[in-house]
Formats: structure tokens, sequence, C-alpha cells
């Protein structure tokens, strides 16, 4: 399922600072006026108060809650992670916003350890601030959670776990760089997930312990898909059993954190991967410009010849290893010398260009088309005897004709001339040969006044 909350937003879309409170909990007055100052002097509107009693008594009558709380962590009466937990039973309960939309929670504190930071991070603080602290982090903390940097965005995460809790403090840590989160609680429900969002998934972060079916069987059977070799897999473990490690390395992770982590540690690993995913996904995207340039058409988008002649003599082999027929069209534009002279080159290419457009629209997916060279047209229809191909090439040859053909001003009816051949019907000893008869059949139909279709059988 897909996260409902969406806190990354464009930059032209993200909040003026003046439209977003700051609340500063700290039993310090000296902090609390060093963090005000920092704060309003890049226009965020702040209120302080000096321990966590204070502050939750005024998120009882506040009309709205403050975009981001600031907590001390060693406090009198009341410490910070108190506090926090407390703010997030409300929270849950709905007595302050809703469940899907905590408050985010930045730590302040001198005690900057692991322990501190983890257990900040299960209370959904991604930031820890360590006192002392020079001028400028703490405004840095706060942008960084209310005015994120979307560096991924267009890229989407698939987070597996069966506590919702940590889902929610993962996919909220993965949202503030700019992921699109999917979630699932056990490994069936991801691997249908999965199977659905496959091209589009460029994550996974799993848990190893889960009910239903186990994170190393899901990456196991996820790895079975080709589209799934180069996905990056994290997997999450909340024991540091090496056996549970390698389970989930055999099955084809990339990765791997012991639970507790912390917000710091996730997000160097996951940026690492998305990284390399990244590079990846360019070079894949320019393997495929450099293939399209290789065997396309740039002007028509269809097929170009020397792509044609190489698929032609297997799909013709092919055709003859199954005892099935094969046919054959070629065809070319009626005039087109008058076209070019007449309207000019730019209109000649346009026709050309929508020619193809045409051919594209009009044969099957496992037709093969192509332009043979000027305006000369080919097209082999796998699996097709002569009539069903004399059909085709009159579907085609009356949609060109009919079509109207205008640009930039200038219109110009065009028509086509197509020779059609088939295997069945012309006995040909070779790929070439059936091209070759059917480049005679356009002959016949050119010299039956064109715009017309013409085979040997005719």
């Amino acid at each position: 399922m897909k996260r409902t909350s969406s806190p990354i937003m464009p930059v032209s879309k993200q909040l003026n600072p003046r439209s977003q409170t700051i609340m500063v909990v700290d039993d310090s007055a000296i902090i609390r006026t060093i963090i005000k100052k920092e704060l309003e002097a890049a226009g965020y509107p702040v209120i302080t108060f000096c321990d966590g009693m204070e502050a939750l008594a005024a998120l009882r009558w506040l009309q709205a809650p403050p975009s981001l709380i600031t907590l001390d962590i060693d406090m009198p009466r009341m410490d910070g992670f108190i506090c926090c937990e407390q703010i997030r039973a409300w929270e849950k309960e709905g007595v302050i916003r809703s469940a899907d939309k905590l408050i985010p929670v930045l730590f302040v504190s001198a005690n900057d350890t692991f322990e501190n930071r983890s257990r900040g991070f299960h209370l959904g603080s991604l930031e820890f601030i360590s006192k002392p602290f020079s001028h400028g982090d703490v405004l840095a903390a706060v942008n960084k959670v209310l005015q994120p940097q979307a560096t991924y965005l267009g890229m989407t995460a698939l987070v597996v776990d069966d506590s919702a809790g940590l889902r929610r403090m993962v996919g909220t840590c993965l949202e503030r760089i700019g992921l699109e989160v999917i979630e699932a609680e056990n490994g069936r429900q991801a691997f249908e997930l999965i199977k659905e969002n496959m091209v589009q998934t460029d994550l996974c972060i799993v848990d190893y312990d889960m009910p239903v079916m186990r994170g190393d069987e899901f990456i196991h059977l996820t790895r079975q898909f080709p589209e799934a070799e180069h996905l990056p897999m994290l997997s999450l473990s909340g024991i540091n059993d090496p056996q549970a490690v390698l389970r989930m390395f055999r099955a084809g992770a990339s990765d791997y954190l012991v639970k507790p982590f912390i917000a710091e540690e996730l997000l160097a690993r996951v940026q690492v991967h998305l990284q390399l995913r990244r590079h990846m996904k360019n070079l894949e995207e320019i393997n495929r410009n450099l293939y399209d340039k290789a065997v396309n058409d740039s002007l028509t988008g269809l097929r170009n010849k020397r792509f044609f002649q190489e698929s032609f003599e297997e799909i013709y082999a092919r055709a003859l290893r199954s005892r099935s027929d094969i046919s054959c069209l070629f065809f070319d534009l009626d005039h087109f010398k008058k076209v070019n002279d007449t309207c000019g080159h730019a209109f000649g290419d346009y026709v050309l260009h929508t020619i193809g457009k045409l051919v594209k629209r009009s044969f099957r997916v496992g037709d093969l088309s192509a332009r043979f060279g000027g305006e000369e047209f080919v097209v082999v229809l796998p699996n097709t005897g002569l009539d069903k191909a004399l059909e085709y090439a009159e579907f085609l040859r009356a949609k060109v004709e009919a079509y109207h053909f205008s640009d930039q001003g200038i219109e110009w009816p065009v028509t086509i001339s197509i020779g059609v051949s088939s295997y069945g019907s012309d006995q040909p000893t070779s790929a070439g040969n059936l091209l070759q008869l059917a480049d005679q059949a356009l002959y016949l139909a050119k010299d039956g006044g064109r715009n017309r279709v013409a085979s040997h059988t005719l």
C-alpha cells in the first residue's frame, strides 16, 4: 500500500518559514534564546518552554500544533524522551494531529550517544543536535526537516516490515530525500506489490523475521524476475545473528542493517545504493538510446534497412521451420518527387514521418515494418497468407489516401502503391526472393495506375 502522507514538495511549492511555527523546549534560558534568535532570523515564528510538562500543557491549548519541536533530552520534571512519548501517544489517540502526520521532533543534547540517537529515531526523530552546537547548526537541521531537498524525487522504495511504527519511521526518513514509499507488512504482501510495481521500484528495505513470509524468502522469489537482477535490497534484522544475515545474503540481499539503527546510518546506506541504481538506470537509458539509433530510422520511427535485412532472414527461416506462411508488402509513395519539388523537403519529411506513424498503427506487434530507403517501405507479416496480406495492404492504402496531410499551412494529397508476395502463393527460393517478388508486384501496381494493391496472382 502507498503511504498517504507526502511531505516532499517541489521547491516552488514549499511552505514559507513564516507559516511554520517552531516550539523550542529546553531548561536552559540561554540555549532557548540562542535557538530562538537563530530561527527567527530565518523567518520562523518561535515559541519557547522550559521543560516537557510546560510543552505538553501548551500542546493541549494551542489552536494548531507546531510545525516542528526541538526537545532537550535532559530536563528536570520531565525529560525529552518521555515528553516525546506522550506526544506520540496523543497523536495516536487523535488528541493532536493524526497518526499519519506526526509532528517532527528534533532532539538536542550534550549526551550524544548511539543509544540516544537510536531511541530518538524510533520516536520519529530524524535529526539529532549535539551540544555545544555552532551557529547555523540548529537552522540547518530544521531546514532539512521542513524544507527537504528531494534528491531522489521520482524514485520509489518498498518498505517491508510487520511493525507499522518502523515502516512509518523508515518511510518518513526516505520521503525526506524525495522517495515515494510503498509499504507491506509481510513478505507475501510485498511480493504481490513488487509484481505490480517491478519497473517503478528502485529500492527494497526488508525485515528478516516476519509472519506469513520471511524476508529471505521474499528476496529469493523477487530475484527470480530478470527486472530485479540489479534491484537494491536492504535487509533489516532485529537480532545480530550471523546465520540470519547469511540467509539474507544468500537469498540476494544487497546490504543489511541491525535494529536498532539511527537515521544517519539508514540514509547513508540507502543513498549509496540509490546512487548506484540511478547510475545503472542512466546506463540502461544510454544503451536503449544507442540501440534505438542503431536499429531505427530517425525520421519515420520504423526499423532501418540494416535491421530489416538481418531480422527478415531469421523470420523467414522460422516460418520455414514451423511450416507456416509468411507474406511481404513492398510499397512506396506515388509521385513523391513532385511532393518534394512542389511543397519543399520539409513537407516531404513530414509526409514520411506521418507514413511511419500510420504504418505503426496498422500492423500487429509481431510484424516487421521498416523504411527500406527514400520513400520505399517494407512490411513482413509472419503467419499470414496472401489473402490476409492483401486485406492488410488495402487497409493501409485506404488509410493513407484518406489521411489529410497538412503541415505549416501546406496541404497535399498522398497515395501509395503496394506490391504483395507470400511464401504459399509465390514459392520463393529465399527471403531475398520473397522481397524481390513483392517489389515486382509493386511495379505491377504502378503500371496499373498507382494508388492500388497488386500481387502476381491478380
